[in-house]
């Protein structure tokens, strides 16, 4: 992932497309297909992928002289929407905007999920990344990690994480902070979603938590609980006071989730290169940047050879931490 972190507005001048400008308009995508271009969300309106998908859509239409129509599928946790991808028409009229959880983790932890994430898709264009971050209530009164880890020491048996969803990322990550702190069965307490999490740790009903800094920061900055310390290598832009866990010492959380462009499998040549050309332009655009970076993304575009490096290396990373934490597959 390294290699896809150029400065933004020079990432197609550096990767892959010279001299393209943001204005210019592209062609059809493909010479038998001139309708719109649906863009599958494996989410409801109003959540942080849905955004995310409307904003780059919205500038989309133009670069494409195209329609671009997000079309929400949610439920399963993106595996419906996937699904649904895995038997479109490979014509340019379907493509997906993904987290790494649908590609990355539910094959992981389902017996059957349904699809094979590198074998049944295209992979198009990654977006950026995002970061997960562990934040504490403010009734503990602790401001680091390192007097979090004391906090744990002196309350044996009170070790429990909330995380927005059983079987996530922030899930696997809360265990390896937990056992990183000296704790040997730390407890997860799975919500469902970011939203009830945050207000059970805003009322100080859990001690602690893991999950998107998009949803953490705003309550960070106002002092309503704390974040500790986030995933990655780098600092976030949006709060560059948050250290990350690797410059504190723990191993095992320098990947950041990500969102990408995935289509289905045996895509045209020329849908790839156009669409691929589209996002790249697109995340040139200032206004796409910062929008993005306020909701908590680092603009981080990937070729499609690089998107499928994100896939295959992430996989790799969560999947001995999957199964060393003893999760029973769905």
């Amino acid at each position: 992932m390294v290699c896809c972190r150029h400065p933004v507005l020079s990432l197609v001048a550096n990767l892959l497309f010279g001299t393209v400008m943001a204005s210019a308009a592209l062609p059809a995508l493909a010479a038998d297909y001139t309708g719109p271009v649906k863009v599958l969300v494996g989410f409801p309106p109003g959540g942080a992928t849905d955004v995310v998908a409307r904003i780059l859509a919205d500038k989309l239409k133009d670069t494409l002289n195209q329609p671009v129509l997000v079309d929400n599928k949610g439920g399963a946790g993106g595996m419906i929407a996937t699904q649904q991808l895995k038997t479109s028409p490979a014509n340019g009229s379907t493509v997906m905007l993904t987290i790494d959880h649908s590609h990355v983790i539910v094959p992981l932890t389902f017996k059957a999920p349904g699809y094979d994430p590198v074998k049944d898709f295209t992979p198009l264009a990654g977006v950026a990344t995002y970061f997960n971050a562990l934040a504490v209530s403010s009734t503990l009164n602790v401001k680091t990690v390192a007097e979090f880890g004391n906090w744990l020491k002196a309350n044996p048996g009170k070790a429990n994480f909330g995380v927005p969803a059983s079987g996530s990322v922030p899930q696997f990550a809360a265990l390896v902070v937990g056992k990183a702190l000296g704790v040997s069965n730390p407890v997860v307490v799975p919500y469902r979603g970011g939203a009830p999490l945050v207000q059970d740790l805003l009322a100080g009903q859990i001690p602690a938590a893991v999950g998107s800094l998009t949803e953490f920061v705003e309550y960070h900055r106002s002092g309503k609980f704390n974040v500790l310390a986030i995933s990655g290598s780098v600092r976030s832009k949006v709060a560059p006071e948050i250290p990350t866990f690797q410059e504190l010492g723990l191993k095992g959380l320098d990947k950041n989730p990500w969102l990408a462009f995935v289509g289905p499998k045996d895509m045209p040549k020329e849908f790839v290169d156009r669409f691929t050309r589209a996002v790249a332009v697109v995340l040139q655009n200032p206004e796409v940047v910062d929008r993005l970076a306020k909701l908590g993304n680092e603009v981080s575009y990937a070729t499609p050879d690089q998107l499928h490096e994100w896939i295959t290396s992430a996989t790799a990373h969560w999947s001995p931490v999957i199964k060393e934490s003893g999760y029973e597959l769905q």
